[in-house]
């Protein structure tokens, strides 16, 4: 017998919901048209490589098949952002060092997606631990996570391609 869904609720831990709360506010504030120096532009991509990395381990490991699945995804989110060249319209201004990255509710929606999927991974295999063994659950969910944060790489990617040739990108 599986728990009803208010018990389910009442066993989250309350990180889950600080969590979803600064992924509400960050994705907010990209909304809007950003100044950002490119350290900052690879944070965000290293934080959810690092979080479904986090992911994708506790719930599968990284080694065999999940974590190949994971590295496969993201090589398809990276080479899918960057066929689509989002964001478009990205500005680099040399005076002040930072790219102008127009705002989008897209960086939201992945993050949500990447949320999504953890949370989904995470309450799934709490009722059904034994799927964690098996690789018609564990390769998609890996896979997903890394593409995910493979589009946020190719994003910061994308943004950094901006700024003209012979300028430093760490440095600006």
């Amino acid at each position: 017998m599986h728990p009803a869904p208010i018990e389910i609720l009442t066993h989250i831990p309350k990180y889950v919901w600080i969590i979803l709360l600064v992924i509400a506010i960050t994705g907010i504030k990209q909304s809007r048209d950003t100044a950002m120096r490119a350290r900052r532009l690879v944070i965000l991509p290293a934080l959810w490589l690092v979080f479904s990395a986090w992911g994708v381990d506790k719930a599968f490991g990284l080694d065999g098949l999940p974590g190949l699945a994971w590295l496969a995804g993201i090589g398809l989110g990276v080479a899918a952002l960057r066929a689509l060249r989002w964001p478009g319209q990205v500005r680099y201004e040399p005076a002040t060092r930072h790219f102008i990255v127009p705002g989008s509710w897209i960086p939201l929606g992945l993050m949500l997606g990447i949320f999504s999927l953890k949370f989904a991974s995470g309450l799934s295999l709490a009722l059904h631990p034994d799927y964690a063994a098996h690789a018609e659950y564990a390769i998609p969910f890996s896979a997903a996570f890394g593409l995910f944060s493979g589009a946020f790489l190719g994003r910061a990617i994308n943004i950094l391609a901006a700024r003209p040739r012979g300028v430093d990108a760490v440095t600006a």
